[in-house]
């Protein structure tokens, strides 16, 4: 971690506008030094950027401001390459990540409660998580690249892990990745085609797939990469290991088949009994069942798992409300309001 404070990292980009297209022909030059930021000829601290979200070379810097009517500014530049949007991101991630755990460190002890620090390390990201007013559990999410984690040192490491991820579209524990939705026309002399990018886990993904693959299917040009992506998305990206059978469990689950989800689930977690993101999963599955009280007990035994797992918190805190829980509500808020206030900027430009 003190390597990333160190070294100096050095970058070219361009600024895009709100519509994601770049400023100027001319790259920018930025660099990271110590605990500075730099682009072009703006110096940002980088305990202030409040979050950075990536999708292939593009990436958003939202800043925390001193403006309380617009607290948080945003920043979009597109990188070079997608292997420099991840290591910037990366690095970015590491070094606030390790400020504001320092900063609250120095907090606590003020408060003469230096003792009841806890933090953990992503060990995907190496991202530093606050976790003082959680309970220890055998697993660790990373709101910085949103994995889930087993870190328990008396379990077995899972590799599959670092591929899973909650689903932007179906919102389902998965294993979403990028997908590419191409047509190609041809129209007497007018010919072209369209493209954009996705993220989502290869179920999702078929629909469109099948789509594409009708769509392209007189224009030979777009048929192989149409057909190449639905085979992707029915088993050429599919999770296996100790997690297969989750896409399946997932499908079944969307279809309204709970008996077959649980039947995959349950397979799941005989082999693997500690797995917030599989238990989230059929607490989704039984709230589109419209039985609240069962998928309140599966959020609770994913966050039992991983006290600090955000998806099962906001599902859980919303169906106490629901259920009447008041007290159990209350205390759950209460718990996440702080760790959220831990893991803020408490630096703003």
């Amino acid at each position: 971690m003190n390597d990333d404070f160190e070294k100096v990292h050095e970058f070219k980009f361009h600024w895009l506008n709100q519509n994601g297209q770049p400023t100027s022909m001319f790259r920018k030059k930025g660099s990271i030094e110590g605990e500075t930021i730099t682009l072009e000829e703006s110096k940002i601290p980088i305990a202030a950027i409040f979050q950075t979200l990536i999708r292939d070379k593009t990436m958003v810097i939202t800043i925390a401001t001193v403006d309380p009517a617009n607290p948080y500014t945003s920043l979009l530049l597109q990188l070079p390459s997608v292997k420099v949007a991840n290591e910037l991101k990366t690095s970015i991630d590491i070094i606030r990540s390790a400020i504001w755990a320092k900063q609250h460190r120095e907090d606590l002890q003020k408060k003469g409660l230096g003792h009841t620090f806890r933090a953990g390390q992503c060990p995907h990201c190496d991202a530093v998580l606050i976790l003082s007013d959680m309970p220890e559990t055998p697993q660790l999410y990373c709101h910085f690249c949103d994995s889930l984690s087993t870190v328990d040192p008396t379990l077995e490491p899972i590799r599959q892990e670092k591929d899973l991820r909650i689903c932007e579209e179906c919102g389902m524990y998965s294993k979403p990745q990028k997908f590419t939705i191409f047509y190609f026309y041809f129209l007497l002399v007018v010919y072209g085609f369209w493209q954009k990018s996705t993220w989502r886990c290869p179920p999702c993904m078929r629909g469109d797939a099948w789509k594409m693959v009708f769509g392209n299917l007189l224009f030979v040009l777009g048929f192989p990469w149409a057909v190449y992506q639905l085979f992707r998305s029915y088993g050429g990206a599919s999770v296996g290991g100790v997690y297969r059978g989750l896409d399946t469990g997932n499908i079944r689950a969307r279809k309204g088949n709970l008996t077959g989800a649980l039947e995959n689930y349950r397979e799941i977690l005989s082999k693997v009994p500690v797995s917030a993101g599989v238990k989230y999963n059929l607490g989704i599955a039984l709230l589109a069942q419209k039985n609240p009280k069962q998928a309140a007990e599966s959020f609770e035994l994913a966050l039992a798992d991983c006290s600090n797992y955000a998806p099962a918190y906001g599902q859980l805190v919303a169906l106490y409300e629901q259920l009447g829980e008041t007290e159990k509500q209350k205390s759950l808020q209460a718990m996440w309001e702080a760790e959220e206030e831990e893991n803020m900027p408490e630096v703003a430009v």
